[in-house]
């Protein structure tokens, strides 16, 4: 089908653009793309048939699950692009561990463990599987009698969020989608002149080329890499997490968390740096923040989001309340200097340029690098996931890809009274030990205090709950 009798569907967000320049560098270094995971544990095994009728009707209601981005060779704009009468359909995949019981008529693959699945799934390239090219969906049936919801997605249609919302999206469908739930945010407001938009792009402008003199460093040094992916995670309980926000109201108060979150994250990455005889004077790290339009909140599809960017001395490392009042102060100067519309504004005016140029200028900004390392904190998850077709959710979570550079990532999420910590790499970036050494920290900084060892419950994979 050409593209010239193609819908286009919806045009690629600023983010988006960022995000294709990234997921292109990441192909063309054996990286697979920019692809993320969403994971619901379950303590037991859902009502499959119900699931799967859910899915159909998720496919058949959005016509973006099967699309493709296309830029314009007249305009340079990229949009989403398909063909809407296609017939579309998602189906659910259906997995068990060696030991498993399958429901009765049900057929499923074998596996050998929850870990090498998700290690094999996340370090092959996304494609197109299963009718769909955007997002797939894995069933796991454990040996332990509970079950793993696996969604996988292009970063190039959903953010971590976005991800969230689809979930939400396919476990309590509205009762008809296709009138409830809109397809994507809402038109623009008409663009203002070239000339306002580049005043209103010249705060974050003047910001970034000072922070360019701020020399930093990834884990993974400025040149692409091969390398597969992996990750770790830690799942706090309840009474930690509750000493975990209690520290952090303490730390920058009741109403925003980015600053302690973000501290936690650049002392972690400090620790590796130290464990290779390197303490790096500057990181520099740029966080994105939420942008979803009021009244569009649930629209899962697009990157909704601007980036604010910090800049952190070795000094104000040395602790965690110091690294978190200097974070915090810098999140509150750039929103009261509103550097996130103005961030906005630079997305906009750079989204048509092509991928390899844009990632050329960013990395040009920098010197080679793109951050010192990815990080984000997503919230609560869905507060409405409760169960997923009569099985109890016992935790929600996310497991970002990353790419190098620069080379690791350190996500937080909360669910249900108890947060989730993510640190994924790349293989040839980080070392296992010094994944160690993350997570050593980041539960030491957290909680205030010295930690057992628990590295013996943790493995390549999630850490069972």
């Amino acid at each position: 089908m050409s593209v010239f009798s193609e819908k286009e569907l919806a045009r690629l967000t600023g983010a988006d653009c960022f995000v294709l320049a990234l997921g292109r560098m990441m192909s063309r270094h054996g990286q697979h793309g920019l692809i993320g995971q969403t994971h619901v544990r379950m303590d037991s095994v859902p009502d499959i048939a119900r699931m799967e009728e859910s899915a159909r009707s998720l496919a058949a209601a959005h016509p973006l699950l099967n699309a493709v981005a296309r830029r314009s060779p007249f305009t340079l704009r990229v949009a989403w692009r398909g063909d809407p009468s296609a017939e579309r359909h998602l189906p659910v995949n259906l997995w068990f561990e060696k030991g498993a019981s399958v429901p009765a008529g049900r057929r499923a693959t074998e596996i050998e463990s929850e870990a090498a699945w998700v290690d094999d799934t996340l370090n092959q390239p996304f494609g197109f599987r299963d009718g769909l090219r955007n997002l797939h969906i894995d069933l796991m049936l454990l040996r332990s009698g509970g079950s793993l919801l696996v969604l996988t997605w292009t970063h190039l249609l959903f953010d971590g969020k976005g991800a969230e919302f689809l979930v939400d999206a396919l476990v309590n469908p509205p009762p008809s989608r296709a009138a409830n739930v809109p397809l994507i945010p809402p038109a623009a407001p008409p663009r203002d002149t070239l000339r306002n938009r580049i005043r209103m792009a010249t705060p974050v402008v003047e910001r970034l080329f000072v922070l360019a003199g701020d020399r930093y460093e990834s884990l993974a040094g400025p040149k692409p890499r091969h390398g597969r992916l992996r990750f770790r995670m830690r799942t706090f309980d309840a009474e930690s997490t509750a000493r975990i926000q209690a520290g952090m109201e303490a730390a920058v108060g009741p109403l925003f968390s980015i600053g302690f979150f973000l501290a936690s994250a650049l002392r972690a990455h400090r620790e590796a740096f130290l464990a290779r005889g390197r303490d790096p004077a500057h990181y520099v790290v740029s966080i994105p923040v939420q942008i979803r339009k009021k009244g569009f909140a649930a629209v899962p599809f697009q990157n909704c989001v601007t980036i604010l960017f910090f800049a952190l001395a070795r000094e104000a490392l040395v602790s965690m309340p110091l690294a978190a009042k200097v974070a915090q102060a810098q999140f509150e100067e750039m929103t009261h200097g509103r550097l996130d519309r103005s961030f906005t504004q630079v997305l906009e005016l750079m989204r048509r340029l092509p991928s390899a140029v844009y990632l050329a200028f960013v990395r040009w900004q920098f010197g080679g690098e793109i951050t010192a390392f990815f990080h984000s904190f997503t919230g609560e998850f869905s507060a409405r996931l409760g169960d997923v077709f009569g099985a109890r959710v016992a935790n929600a979570y996310h497991i970002p890809s990353v790419s190098a550079p620069p080379g690791s990532g350190l996500f937080f999420g909360l669910f249900n009274g108890r947060l989730n910590v993510t640190f994924s790499w790349r293989e040839g970036s980080v070392t296992s030990e010094e994944a160690d050494l993350v997570l050593a920290r980041v539960s030491e900084d957290l909680l205030g205090g010295d930690l057992p060892d628990l590295r013996a419950k943790e493995f390549l994979g999630c850490v069972p709950t």
